[in-house]
Formats: C-alpha cells, structure tokens, sequence
C-alpha cells in the first residue's frame, strides 16, 4: 500500500502537455503508475507558454524537474514597461522573498520534453497517438474507448484526468459547459534571433501604444525571443534598433476567456485549459494547469476529492477576471485611461513594497 493512498488506484490521465505531465510525475513519484495519452503524433514542436513560476518550481521539485528545468532555462528577474518612448517602471522578481525569486523562461516544447524525460526514469511513458473516443461513468469505475494506433481498446479506470486543452474531450464526456466567450481581436507570435538587443540582458519587455496596440518581449534563450502582440505583426510593436537574424517561427491566435461550469463528476476530473482560459497576461494559463494537477494528486492521496471544484475553480475564476482587466488596461485607447493607468505603472514600478502582492500573485505564492 502506498502511503497517503488507502489503495492503488488505476488512473486515465488524457493530455500530455505540463498540466497531463505534472499529474503523470506527481503520482509516479509516490508508486503509482498512471496511463497517459495523447492524440498528438509526439510533443508538441511550438513554443506557446514560456513562463515557469516559483509556484511550480517548488511543485516540481520533489520529482526532481525543477532542477533540470532550472539547469535548461533563462532566469528572469525584472519586467519594465513603457509607453510612448519612455519608461514607466520596473516589477522586479528578485525582490520576491523565495529561493526561486525569478520568473523562469523557457519554451513549452522544452519544458514538455524534459517533464516526459524525467517520466520516463520513473519508468512512465506518454501513448501518443490514442484518443479518448468516449467514456461512461458508472459506480465503480468509468468505462473508456480509447482509439490507439492499434486498433480500438476499452479499459477501466478509477478516476480520469482531463488535460486535454480547450477541446477538451473529457469535459464533453462529462457533460460540463465551458461558459464564457473569446475575443474577436488576433493577437500574434514571433519567435526570432535577433542581434545587438538593445535592452537590458534577461529581463522582459512591454510597450504600451497610444492606439491601444501591446507588446511584450522576453528571452526565451541564446539571442532567441519571444514577441507577442495584439496586432497581426508581433515585432513590429517591439521598438528599439535591433537586427532580427532568424524568424523561427510565427502564429496567430484569438483570446479567450472561458471556464468550466464546475471541474468534476464523481470519477473524472479537469485541469489547466480543459477547465479555464485566459490571456496570457500575467503568465499564469500554464502555471494554474500545473497547481491544478498537483492538486488533484494531493486530493487523491488525502481522500478528498470531492472537495477539488471548490479549491481550484475560484482560483480560475479570479485569474480569468483579473486577466481580462489587465487585458482591457493594457490595450485602452482612452486619453483619460492611459493617463491613469501609467501612473499606477509609475507609481507601483517605482515601489519594491507596492509590488510586492501583485509579483506574489503572479508567481503563484499568494491567491
């Protein structure tokens, strides 16, 4: 018997990316071997989320990723903004009061890849390819048809954890509605070598535009970037005399805004962006998924799985409001607005004492 779980229970985890991957490494770790798919053909090739809070740090240390991510990964401890060619203020992480007083950066890809490595030394590994078809829930267990490179499978299992995105099969299979709605404007991504930066080594960037239009900057590696932007061309709102040597990579995305009604059924679960979307303002979409996970895993181990939707939905539900506020102040056109808020962005960057509850919010420390 493991300790902490009255038995050893038989687990579908659906989804492979960090959310699916931290609940796979959080039960390996304690002996208990889950089965986790994936519809994809393998990891996923793009960047999307970069930031790892100190909050997962401390989650994934125990399984011993933290200290592989940290080895991998650029540490990032200050955030200026500006508006209109000058400075507003600078967030600095360093000032947070925590070993990990930083922001780590990293592409996604990466961070997936070294989370299914450490899987793997756990004896654990991810079925790519396999697709959750359908799935019944009875009193005893829940019933799955799983579409595998080999053919059509059913299985049992005691619990299921949906980690499969926005898409989410699992919350369809549940019956569960992902309220909400997603913005009409595209939002872009590049991700660049670029030369002679002109800014301060290892720190993020954010250029707020008279007109309402965004964008942020943060190093993702050696002379690598990570741009976003609210306009259909996320450099060209990043100003400042620099060479782009390399685009590696460019996309288009909508933001949405949307959480699931409620984030269980008696034996199946949800996590990351299966149960809430967000902007990426705040770096936290990524990060929640991960505290979602470890979550579970607690819960299971402590019998109290009934009680996850009321600890991990009022988390998403504030991040989601405070998203979509940070969202409509950073992108505002309004005289009277911009006036307002960069004097917050002065007030609050010129304060290492001001700052202090929002930096530990956004490095999941504090709720």
């Amino acid at each position: 018997m493991i300790a902490g779980f009255l038995a050893r229970p038989n687990i579908l985890i659906v989804g492979a990316g960090p959310t699916g991957l931290t609940a796979a490494l959080e039960l390996t770790r304690q002996g208990i071997m889950p089965r986790i798919i994936d519809s994809k053909d393998g990891p996923t090739p793009l960047s999307k989320a970069v930031g790892i809070s100190p909050h997962s740090l401390d989650i994934l240390e125990p399984s011993g990723t933290s200290e592989r991510l940290l080895s991998e990964a650029l540490r990032i401890r200050r955030f200026h903004f500006h508006f209109g060619g000058r400075e507003l203020g600078v967030f600095h992480f360093s000032s947070l009061e925590h070993r990990f007083d930083f922001l780590l950066s990293l592409p996604q890809k990466d961070t997936e890849a070294i989370m299914a490595d450490v899987l793997w030394d756990f004896g654990a590994r991810v079925e790519w390819r396999t697709r959750l078809v359908c799935m019944s829930e009875g009193a005893e267990a829940i019933e799955v048809r799983l579409d595998t490179p080999d053919g059509l499978q059913e299985a049992r299992f005691d619990q299921v954890f949906g980690a499969d995105g926005v898409g989410s099969t699992v919350r369809e299979a549940m019956g569960v509605s992902f309220d909400g709605y997603t913005h009409k404007r595209q939002w872009s991504i590049a991700d660049a070598e670029i030369a002679n930066w002109p800014y301060e080594p290892l720190t993020a960037q954010a250029f707020l535009h008279e007109n309402g239009d965004v964008g942020f900057i943060i190093p993702i590696g050696d002379n690598r970037f990570r741009a976003v932007s609210n306009t259909t061309d996320a450099l060209a709102r990043i100003p400042g005399s620099y060479r782009v040597s390399q685009l590696l990579r460019t996309d288009a995305f909508h933001i949405p805004a949307r959480q699931a009604q409620r984030y269980q059924s008696a034996r199946a679960f949800l996590g990351g962006d299966a149960a809430h979307a967000h902007s990426p303002i705040g770096a936290r979409g990524m990060n929640l998924g991960i505290e979602d996970a470890a979550c579970f895993v607690r819960r299971l181990g402590d019998c109290t799985l009934a009680d996850y939707t009321a600890e991990r939905w009022p988390v998403g539900r504030r991040w989601i409001t405070l998203s979509e506020r940070m969202l409509r102040m950073a992108q505002t056109s309004s005289r009277a607005a911009q006036s307002l808020r960069n004097f917050a962005f002065c007030a609050v960057g010129h304060s290492q004492v001001l700052q202090g509850p929002l930096l530990k919010r956004l490095a999941g420390l504090k709720e």
